[in-house]
């Protein structure tokens, strides 16, 4: 008798995207070179080239302040946002740095979808079918191209080494990988969020990996 598939069983894998995607990875684990200034850089570097509010000369904080009535206005005649404030960062009273999101986001665990390779699926999430595969891999090679463009550069990429949890024998080596320098309050706000990682051990290889991209288009050179 013919056993029945497990309906719990991951989708057929793509050749070319597995491969693709074992390339991104190891890319990825490789990172920049440690004489990079995108390597690890410290939080004053970061800090030196974002948009802060108070450093604007006085007409230009005028003019800050004006688009940020009319988004206002905007938002309250078509009764939602489109974004939140100009896209710049406030400096607190108690040293702090404040950012505002530009779009709304909210994570649909009904719309996310995981690649599944070496084990079952979980019954509530949606997988990344063989279709899903040819279509993102076509993508992917455009990010492959660009992570070994700009790593042998030593430019673009803005590359965070951190580490999550700090019990012995239960700490992970994290590596935040970030296109383009516009939106710098992404490895800023992910260091308060996570623990020092020994200067030593930055190159080694990373137990978890983020890459983060926020603008497609001119980050990665897609053609339109």
């Amino acid at each position: 008798m013919k056993q029945r598939a497990s309906t719990l069983a991951s989708p057929p894998i793509d050749p070319e995207f597995e491969a693709c995607l074992d390339e991104l990875v190891a890319l990825c684990r490789q990172g920049h070179r440690p004489d990079s200034p995108f390597y690890n850089p410290p939080d004053e570097w970061l800090i030196q080239r974002m948009p802060i509010f108070q450093d604007l000369a006085p007409t230009e904080q005028e003019r800050v302040l004006e688009e940020s009535k009319l988004i206002h206005q905007e938002g309250k005649e078509a009764n939602a946002a489109s974004r939140a404030w100009p896209d710049l960062v406030m400096r607190l009273d108690n040293g702090g740095l404040a950012f505002f999101s530009q779009l709304g986001v909210v994570r649909r665990p009904d719309l996310t979808k995981y690649f599944i390779d070496g084990f079952d699926r979980n019954r509530n999430a949606q997988a990344v079918s063989e279709k899903d595969q040819v279509l993102i891999g076509e993508v992917m090679t455009y990010i492959v191209r660009s992570l070994k463009r700009d790593f042998s550069y030593g430019d673009n990429i803005v590359q965070t080494d951190r580490q999550i949890c700090d019990a012995p024998g239960r700490s992970y080596h994290a590596r935040q990988l970030l296109f383009g320098t516009k939106y710098l309050q992404l490895p800023y706000m992910w260091r308060q969020l996570t623990f020092d990682l020994p200067q030593h051990k930055r190159q080694n290889r990373p137990d978890i990996i983020e890459l983060t991209i926020p603008r497609w288009l001119e980050d990665l050179r897609l053609p339109k």
